[in-house]
């Protein structure tokens, strides 16, 4: 029998009215808004950024980025090459790092490339601006002057890297670059320029090229450096990754003055805001160098990149040409443009970082100003809702998975440790999406429908994977604990015309469902605190019974992950025996793991109140356990109090 009976809805709504219960007793819950650091797991990028400062903002932008990114432990920043000619704009790079808090990294200078270039915004002049008391006010540190040439500084960081170990963030003229590539052996080494590229380097990602629409121009920063870009893409070693961003990527990322000023108008003093306050910055300045910095830091994950192959430069002036061949051995890729919310995206990730309050604490992240959360989420999403819907479908496939439903989110300031601010937004979203797939899959002739349930982080994508279940017309893989959620998700299948619907209930123990949900949020920025976790985790109890009284012909596939152990079929017999009550023994060794995590420093800076969240809520806790939540709670306001 398809739909329930009203004995057993009863059951099934009191059950769940008993965990809504416990989550409307809680007390308002301490918002994280934060981006989380990097894991201490993950090694930092080895890197060197290489720019013409001087002339265009969006250089500006990817400086910002980047001393957040060292901030975050992503980024271990080698060098910093100013390949435009004048020490002032050497100067202005001195000023970024002192004011971001970075004043040591070594600094190189062009002086012998490309000979007045157009500047589009003067904005070096900051380094001549005078506080009231005629004092500079931007404070400096290095002697331009002195600052080796960039290419000898190229060969300088090189010389001592481990071997692959360097990516280059090259975002201006190919003038240094090519500087290095015609150089031989001196002081720092023994190889020529090619060779310690060749040995030293693993990736450049570079803004250049223009491959879309028969466009085979080579883009600004290329054709004012012909001459030396046709040096660079002849010489460049095919054992380099090489990674393009062509001009067309940036061109739907206006990050408009009056926005600028808005996001910067809690602080005093800042470059970036004395530069779009005393000079012409309307100048149709779109953030096209950003683009190759989130791809080296980020990953590939976000952007679409195009087939391998590989690329040749035609020197001809302003008319040079790059010409991009397919080849599944060639060593360079472009990134292809997005549609207008992926440009949304990518310039709310810019703005998020503007926005951080001068000189941080490794813990200061403030939340995007304005933000849209709650109601004010929701009602954003409504006038969307049908862009949204197909921005999802675009790309899920067969899939449905709500915390990728939560990522369309991202432009009005979702950031995955606040996702309890989003939870009704994301709801409407989830809905209008899973009504949608449903009328996709049926029209398609495919009536079958797998959902993957079980507490958070507990392995059910990972199951997912494992159970090949591509086949299926749609797949919902969610965290279903609630027993009136899991049932309104049959009823609608089974009333658009899903006539083949089975269930998939992972179990894994909660200890282990901790623990990946803190590596989650390192890899994926995606945490689910300890009081929701205890709170879904609890929910399960008896669900099982439940859906098999309520529906005889859904199948039901038991998975047990315990301890990450695999992905094990067991029978229903086994899983009934499931335990999901918190008692005082699992509460303590939850409450070590997290304090160990936090000691051996796999939990650190904002990451633990993300992870924790409100760990004094927990209706689980006892006399015994309670000295060790306060603890933690002591630890999650410390941190707080740090970024605040």
């Amino acid at each position: 029998m398809r739909y329930l009976s009203i004995c057993l809805l009863a059951l099934i709504v009191s059950l769940a009215s008993c965990s809504s219960s416990r989550e409307a007793a809680k007390t308002a819950r301490a918002r994280v808004n934060t981006a989380p650091a990097a894991t201490t797991a993950q090694k930092p990028i080895q890197m060197i950024l290489d720019s013409d400062f001087g002339s265009s903002t969006d250089d500006l932008f990817a400086l910002m980025m980047l001393h957040h990114y060292i901030n975050d432990g992503r980024v271990d920043l080698k060098g910093i090459i100013v390949d435009r000619e004048g020490e002032k704009n050497a100067g202005v790079v001195d000023i970024f790092n002192n004011y971001y808090g970075h004043p040591n990294i070594p600094v190189g200078l062009e002086r012998n490339g490309v000979k007045n270039p157009r500047c589009f915004i003067p904005y070096n002049g900051i380094c001549d601006m005078k506080d009231a008391t005629g004092k500079p006010l931007f404070k400096r540190t290095l002697d331009t002057s002195k600052l080796p040439d960039g290419y000898k500084l190229y060969r300088q960081i090189l010389s001592k890297a481990g071997d692959k170990e360097i990516v280059i963030v090259a975002i201006g003229f190919a003038t240094t670059l090519s500087q290095l590539m015609e150089s031989g052996a001196d002081e720092y080494s023994k190889l020529s320029g090619v060779e310690l590229l060749d040995k030293k380097v693993k990736a450049i990602y570079i803004q250049s090229g223009r491959f879309e629409a028969g466009d085979s121009l080579s883009g600004y920063n290329m054709r004012a450096a012909s001459r030396q870009s046709a040096v660079f893409y002849s010489k460049l070693p095919a054992s380099v990754d090489l990674i393009m961003s062509p001009s067309n990527v940036g061109d739907g990322m206006d990050y408009v003055p009056r926005d600028v000023l808005a996001d910067l108008s809690t602080v005093e003093v800042n470059p970036i805001k004395s530069v779009y306050s005393f000079y012409t910055c309307d100048t149709g300045q779109r953030m096209w160098d950003t683009n190759c910095l989130v791809n080296a830091v980020l990953g590939d994950s976000e952007y679409i990149l195009s087939p391998r192959g590989r690329v040749t430069f035609v020197d001809r002036g302003e008319e040079s040409l790059m010409l991009f061949k397919q080849d599944a051995h060639g060593n360079a890729r472009y990134q292809l443009p997005g549609d207008s919310y992926f440009n949304q995206n990518k310039l709310m990730d810019i703005r998020r970082l503007n926005r951080i309050n001068p000189n941080p604490s490794p813990y200061t992240v403030e939340a995007p100003q304005p933000q849209l959360i709650g109601s004010a989420a929701t009602a954003w999403v409504k006038p969307r809702l049908n862009q949204l819907v197909d921005k999802y479908m675009a790309s899920a496939g067969n899939t449905l998975d709500p915390a990728d439903v939560m990522m369309l989110l991202r432009p009005i300031g979702y950031i995955a440790s606040n996702a309890a601010d989003y939870s009704e937004a994301t709801a409407v979203l989830e809905d209008a999406i899973y009504k949608r797939m449903l009328q996709r899959a049926v029209a398609m002739g495919k009536n079958s429908m797998v959902i993957v349930t079980g507490p958070p982080a507990s392995g059910k994508s990972t199951a997912v994977r494992a159970l090949k279940l591509g086949g299926a017309g749609l797949v919902y893989d969610a965290d279903l604990s609630d027993a009136r959620r899991l049932v309104d998700v049959i009823n609608l299948a089974y009333t658009a015309g899903m006539s083949d619907v089975s269930v998939v209930m992972v179990y894994n123990d909660l200890v282990t469902c901790f623990k990946n949900a803190v590596n989650r949020g390192h890899t994926k920025w995606r945490f689910t605190p300890m009081d929701q976790l205890v709170a879904a985790y609890s929910s399960n109890t008896g669900n099982i019974d439940l859906l098999r009284a309520a529906y005889p012909d859904v199948a039901i596939r038991p998975i047990n992950c315990a301890g990450n152990g695999g992905v094990r079929p067991v029978s229903l017999e086994e899983a009934a025996k499931w335990k999901y009550n918190v008692d005082e023994a699992l509460m303590t060794a939850l409450l070590n793991c997290a304090q160990e995590m936090i000691d051996n420093g796999e939990l650190r800076g904002t990451d633990i109140p993300a992870a924790l969240g409100d760990v004094l809520s927990i209706p689980q806790l006892t006399d015994a356990t309670r000295p060790m939540a306060q603890r933690l709670d002591y630890k999650v306001r410390e941190v707080q109090s740090q970024w605040r």
